[in-house]
Parts: C-alpha cells; sequence; structure tokens
C-alpha cells in the first residue's frame, strides 16, 4: 500500500496545475495565429495597410533581382461578402520571377474582409508590389507611388464634384 505524504500531495498538485497551464498556453499560442486573419477593418486604408503588411511578411525577393526596384501589379477578386476568391497578374514587372512570387503571395495570404461599405456586390482590387533588395529604395519607390494614387484620387474626386455642380439647376 502506497502512502502520500502532506507534501506529496502538493507537489502532484502543483505538478497538474502546470501542466494544465502549459496546455492552455500551447492550445491559445495555436489558436492565436489563426485568429489574426480575422482583424476587422473599416476603412479601405486600413484595410490595404493591413494587406501590404501582411504581403510584405509573406513576399520573398527572387535571387535573380538586380539592385533595382521592381514593381507588378495583381488584381484580387472578392465575393459579394468580402471574401477573396483570386488573384491574377494585372501588370507584369518583365521579369518571371518577380511575377510568380507576386501571385503566389498574393493567392496564398489570408485577406481580412472587406470593409462592410465595399461588400455587397464583388469586387476586384489592384494592388502594386515592389520587389528590391534595398529595403530603403523599395519604400520611396512605393510611397511615390502612393503619393501619385492620392493624387489621381483626389483629381478624379473634384471631377466628380464640379460634374455634380454643373448637372444642378441654376436658379
Amino acid at each position: 500500500m502506497n502512502t502520500f505524504s502532506r507534501n506529496d500531495i502538493q507537489r502532484m498538485t502543483v505538478a497538474a496545475l502546470g501542466a494544465l497551464l502549459v496546455s492552455n498556453a500551447c492550445i491559445g499560442a495555436a489558436v492565436f495565429p489563426a485568429k489574426a486573419a480575422d482583424i476587422i477593418v473599416s476603412t479601405a486604408s486600413d484595410w490595404q495597410t493591413e494587406v501590404e503588411r501582411r504581403i510584405d511578411n509573406a513576399m520573398l525577393s527572387p535571387a535573380k533581382l538586380n539592385d533595382g526596384v521592381v514593381m507588378t501589379e495583381v488584381a484580387m477578386l472578392f465575393d459579394e461578402r468580402g471574401n477573396f476568391r483570386s488573384a491574377t497578374l494585372a501588370k507584369a514587372s518583365g521579369n518571371n520571377e518577380v511575377d510568380q512570387e507576386a501571385l503566389r503571395v498574393a493567392n496564398s495570404i489570408r485577406y481580412p474582409a472587406l470593409p462592410a461599405h465595399l461588400q455587397g456586390k464583388p469586387q476586384r482590387v489592384a494592388m502594386q508590389l515592389f520587389f528590391g533588395r534595398d529595403g530603403e529604395k523599395v519604400h520611396r519607390q512605393r510611397m511615390m507611388a502612393d503619393q501619385t494614387a492620392t493624387q489621381l484620387a483626389a483629381k478624379a474626386d473634384a471631377n466628380r464634384a464640379e460634374a455634380a455642380i454643373a448637372t444642378q439647376p441654376a436658379g
């Protein structure tokens, strides 16, 4: 017959509680990355920032890349509920390895759902992806592209506003 002292019972209790805590921590660590894709974004800008972060984390620069910066454009298709469906090459870079890597990344990452105001009908979203060995050059090129896109969007908004004013009755 086994006899357990009070110290033995306390050690077994502490060991069992420790095992339970470690098990819970392991389960939490396994589930957390899956929950990370469930980030809710409410604006198109926040959505784009989150997608760019995920793309940057998954993207690998091809081995045969020179010192410059190469840009390719990928178009992603989302269903009416804002869920990713597919990606295609919208504008080739001229470097087949870059284009294939861009498509691989675009088809492999988990996208957050599109913001609610963009849901309700299928959406096609084009994104420019920049590749290069020098992170600073890539960053500068991306910033210039963002500035150009912002200027074009502002011009389009101004044209829409002018058209709306022109169609209003006078007087």
